[in-house]
């Protein structure tokens, strides 16, 4: 107990002039204006421990103090101090009153005076202290008269000392069954245009471009009221085309191209006596210089193929030059001309009803000039009409344009013109990438699209989902690596040390290529096996092979027992080798839908605040971390507040600015009391279980104890400012996880 010597602060200024009972006269008379024995009172303890005096009746000085139940406790509460020398004191119990349950001690002098086995003690030299130590559970009293002597002079009056236990106040204990967290990459700033196309007659803002023969087709464009019918069967000489064009600019007027979505629905159809070589598609006109024109045509295209070789002919650029024809497979057999991209959508029977939505790239300059709808029937014709017919049910146009830049992404790319990462309509985000190079040298030739977000939380068993849709262009090389790369800070400094990659590689043709979006190495090469052979610093998970230019990827991600932190995620697309130069037929496009990361990392409790990055509740705990604080306000009429905590960090009280009034800091099992910017080192002690923060009159009083309550170590600190909050705090490099909290009163 050499720190009790610490809490023996400043007592009260006020001192409480004893009103004694004399037994010799003479000195009573000579002495009455003049008390021989001041009490005084420790007033830095209140309100937890506290006296006055009461004058009616019975002239009585009260010292009152509570305790935490079952715990030890032990306090200077005041003194009795002698204004001339030669007084002694003692203190006799007369009655008592309550059921303490446990023991306790009154001294003076250091000399025990009463105790719940003893009634007086010896008188000792004045000015002494007095001190009180109770370890009970329950309220009690001691009436006790003070007796007062000098030479052949007694004096005595009567003190009563009552002691009550603290209740609990207020209680937090930390946990977190799991929080999920969406990141939603909403559309904001677009605009959608839209018609049924459910006319009875052409409207003034479309023109048609037919290329058929009256023998073989009746009408070719219909307006059913519903939809716009394009009829196609092929001529004698050759194909026919069926096409409706609309005039976007002298609807809607000026549409920005580059990041808008266009989409239109048609249901196919073909007669029994149709030969399958058949096409239908959407094709986007884009002026790029202004005139008013189309300059590039975008086609998207379906496809019943089975019997032979279609074909896609330019509409809005080249009227009726060819611009592919489309084998049994919906591919390409030649490379269009460069003013013509090729979206490949999916293959149709008859009765098929689909849908086509085309992400433009958000580097696409230029404005829509027009959309047209067309069928074309490559060959083989049949007299008369619907025979050897095939027609589309057209409806449903929309035309959204180009969402706002969200100020909350980050985005790296690399590569040919179209390479871009952008939120589109339907709240998607679209990463699309064309190779850099084109010598088949993924270090060098690579190309990355990566969109960036930060969201910290506890890497441990967090589980990360997101659906991500696929879509290799026709003139791709396959060589292509979708991922999640996870930023991880492993040991909280604040600083990613190591990244965590899932992927999934369509690497059939070409070795793929995986590239961190953080620091831009190169991690590795991706083999058509899938295969990853990964530096220090890079951990690699393959999730499954693509099979197909269009495929839906699905990441369920469980981090397991990873340790630290996740600071940022990535979502990747890279393309090892080979561009298509000028247009979007070798581009990857993936289109990533909400983020969903379920961790256990949850929000601090409610009327709980927290500064820095590292601050959340795990399933067990309250975890800060390297800077972080967490706090909040003191509770009404608290007398203790009461921690558990572990590892290196300090639970302390805050003034309004949150500078340290006083606390512990803990490193291990080695303890420091703090009282402002000052440290005292309390020495290592594995026993400690809890620590206790009195914040009272201008006095912090801090105490260690075992698992018993049993005070392991105690310091006391004087303040004049005054206490706001009380909570927990680490600076760099530290961490610190606290389990509960408790207020007692």
């Amino acid at each position: 107990m050499k720190r009790l010597a610490l809490l023996l602060i400043a007592l009260g200024v006020a001192a409480v002039y004893a009103l004694f009972s004399f037994f010799n006269v003479t000195y009573w008379r000579v002495n009455a204006t003049l008390p021989p024995v001041m009490k005084d009172f420790n007033a830095s303890l209140y309100p937890l421990a506290r006296g006055w005096y009461q004058l009616s009746d019975v002239n009585i000085t009260y010292y009152y103090m509570k305790f935490m139940p079952g715990w030890p406790e032990q306090y200077v509460v005041g003194r009795f101090r002698a204004r001339d020398p030669g007084w002694s004191a003692r203190l006799v119990a007369v009655s008592r009153a309550g059921n303490p349950g446990g023991t306790y001690a009154i001294s003076l002098g250091g000399q025990p005076q009463i105790t719940d086995q003893q009634d007086a003690g010896p008188f000792v030299p004045t000015t002494a202290q007095l001190v009180w130590t109770t370890t009970t559970t329950g309220r009690y009293s001691v009436l006790a008269r003070a007796i007062f002597q000098q030479g052949g002079i007694t004096a005595w009056q009567w003190v009563n000392f009552t002691a009550e236990p603290m209740q609990r106040l207020y209680q937090q204990s930390f946990s977190c069954p799991g929080y999920t967290y969406q990141k939603t990459f909403t559309c904001s700033g677009s605009t959608t245009y839209y018609d049924p196309l459910a006319y009875t007659s052409k409207p003034a803002y479309i023109t048609e471009y037919t290329v058929y023969f009256t023998a073989t087709l009746t009408n070719p464009v219909q307006y059913t009221g519903t939809s716009i019918r394009t009829q196609i069967d092929a001529r004698p000489i050759g194909y026919g085309i069926s096409s409706i064009i609309y005039n976007v600019t002298s609807r809607w007027g000026s549409i920005s191209a580059g990041g808008t979505v266009v989409s239109v629905e048609g249901t196919y159809y073909r007669n029994s006596r149709d030969t399958q070589n058949n096409v239908a598609y959407v094709s986007i006109g884009i002026d790029t210089n202004g005139n008013g024109t189309a300059d590039i045509e975008i086609i998207a295209y379906v496809w019943d193929t089975a019997d032979g070789n279609g074909t896609i002919y330019s509409v809005l650029v080249n009227p009726g030059t060819q611009v592919a024809s489309i084998d049994a497979n919906g591919n390409p057999t030649t490379n269009p001309p460069q003013v013509y991209g090729l979206i490949k959508v999916q293959s149709v029977s008859s009765g098929s009803a689909f849908k086509i939505t085309v992400v433009l790239p958000s580097t696409l300059s230029g404005n829509i000039v027009s959309v047209a709808l067309a069928v074309v029937d490559a060959s083989g014709f049949v007299a008369g009409s619907p025979a050897g017919d095939f027609w589309v049910d057209w409806k449903n146009l929309s035309i959204q344009t180009p969402c706002s830049a969200p100020s909350d992404l980050q985005t790296v790319t690399r590569g040919q013109q179209y390479t871009s990462v952008f939120v589109a309509p339907g709240n998607y985000l679209v990463t699309q990438v064309d190779a850099y190079g084109n010598n088949n040298n993924p270090s060098a030739d690579y190309g990355i699209a990566a969109g960036i977000f930060s969201y910290v939380f506890n890497a441990t068993n967090a589980a990360i989902s997101v659906t991500a849709q696929y879509y290799r262009g026709v003139g791709d090389g396959i060589n292509n690596v979708v991922y999640i790369d996870l930023l991880v800070d492993s040991n909280f400094d604040g600083v990613g040390d190591v990244e965590y990659i899932y992927y999934y590689y369509d690497t059939a043709q070409y070795n793929g290529v995986i590239v961190s979006p953080f620091t831009s190495q190169v991690v590795c090469t991706v083999s058509s096996a899938g295969t990853c052979n990964a530096p220090a610093g890079y951990l690699v998970t393959a999730l499954g092979a693509i099979t197909s230019y269009k495929q839906t990827l699905s990441f369920n991600i469980n981090l397991g027992s990873i340790t630290g932190a996740v600071l940022k995620i990535a979502l990747v697309v890279t393309d090892a080798s080979y561009y298509d130069s000028g247009n979007i037929n070798g581009d990857i496009q993936v289109l990533w839908g909400p983020v969903s990361i379920t961790s256990y990392s949850c929000p601090l409790p409610g009327g709980w605040y927290s500064t820095g990055v590292y601050a959340w509740q795990t399933n067990y705990a309250l975890f800060l971390a390297n800077g972080a604080v967490a706090y909040r306000g003191l509770v009404p009429n608290a007398l203790t507040y009461l921690s558990n905590f572990t590892g290196v960090g300090a639970f302390v009280v805050f003034d309004s600015s949150f500078n340290v009034i006083f606390g512990v800091f803990k490193t291990g099992s080695s303890f420091s009391a703090l009282c402002g910017p000052s440290a005292v080192a309390l020495g290592t002690l594995p026993a400690a279980k809890y620590v206790e923060l009195r914040p009272l009159n201008g006095f912090g009083d801090v105490i260690i104890r075992d698992q018993n309550g049993a005070i392991l170590a105690r310091y006391g600190c004087t303040y004049s400012t005054t206490p706001q909050y009380v909570g927990y705090k680490t600076n760099a490099g530290q961490i610190l996880k606290a389990y509960s909290i408790e207020a007692w009163g």
